[in-house]
């Protein structure tokens, strides 16, 4: 599954609770930062945000907007692409 924030591209595996995040804007030697994959406990989503919760009892959680077009939190006025080559290329070195 991928969630598009204003500052990343967030995949998540559900099937072995991990999920990475791809930087926007980031890049290092021609390839997009990515962060290492970190297990999550559960993702609770909106129509405008969602969280990831680090431990059971959600205590710990990560929470963002959702990125959209013309986006109202980051002033963004294009849509990020979906998985494309770049995307996958970053998913490689996850």
């Amino acid at each position: 599954m991928i969630l598009e924030s204003c500052h990343s591209t967030w995949v998540f595996d559900p099937q072995r609770m991990e999920f990475c995040r791809i930087l926007r804007h980031v890049v290092v030697g021609g390839t997009r930062v990515t962060t290492q994959w970190r297990r999550y406990y559960r993702l609770v989503e909106d129509s405008r945000t969602f969280a990831v919760e680090l431990d059971p009892s959600g205590t710990r959680r990560l929470r963002c907007f959702h990125h959209a077009e013309n986006c109202r939190e980051c002033g963004g006025s294009t849509a990020v692409s979906r998985i494309d080559e770049e995307l996958q290329a970053a998913l490689a070195t996850a």
